[in-house]
């Protein structure tokens, strides 16, 4: 059974320009639009700064080391003629210092590893978004930006929505 074409109420030709008018919406200036559109609310700054934010506070407090007394230096400051025996003393607060400042390199290097990939997870949330609501972007692209799906008014709550998913949770 075929159809007719002059039996439609609308030109095949219509038919043909719509489907491409929308297939365009979806594929180039809907994303476009929508992608310019978070570049101008300054969305990837706010989320880079909130993520460094959140791995700052993640950062362990510094250990206070206790201090003990270094016996090998009284004694050389009291006594300088033992010379040899203080220098077989050691100072016991420079093996927890080291370990201290060890601990505190890693730490600040875990902080700046994690502060890095801030910017890759954020992307990722934008491109999360784009992928889950490309019909209502098509939507409010064909439709001159008219039409705007709840989802598109309230971008941000989406966009974090996206940045908590399980794909870009690998990224961050």
């Amino acid at each position: 059974m075929s159809i007719d074409a002059s039996t439609l109420p609308f030109s095949p030709t219509a038919l043909i320009v719509a489907a491409g008018y929308a297939a365009l919406s979806v594929v180039v200036t809907g994303p476009a639009i929508v992608t310019r559109e978070i570049a101008q609310s300054n969305w990837q700054e706010v989320c880079q700064a909130d993520r460094r934010e959140a791995v700052e506070s993640t950062r362990r407090p510094d250990r206070v080391i206790p201090h003990v007394p270094d016996v090998g230096g009284m004694l050389c400051g009291a006594f300088p003629e033992l010379g040899n025996l203080c220098a077989m003393i050691p100072d016991p607060n420079t093996a927890a210092r080291d370990a201290e400042r060890r601990l505190r390199e890693a730490e600040d290097a875990r902080i700046r590893r994690a502060a890095e990939s801030a910017g890759s997870a954020c992307s990722c949330a934008e491109q999360v978004f784009l992928t889950e609501e490309y019909l209502g972007i098509a939507v409010y692209a064909a439709s001159g930006r008219l039409l705007q799906s709840p989802v598109l008014q309230n971008r941000t709550a989406a966009l974090t929505r996206a940045l908590h998913s399980p794909a870009c949770q690998r990224e961050g």
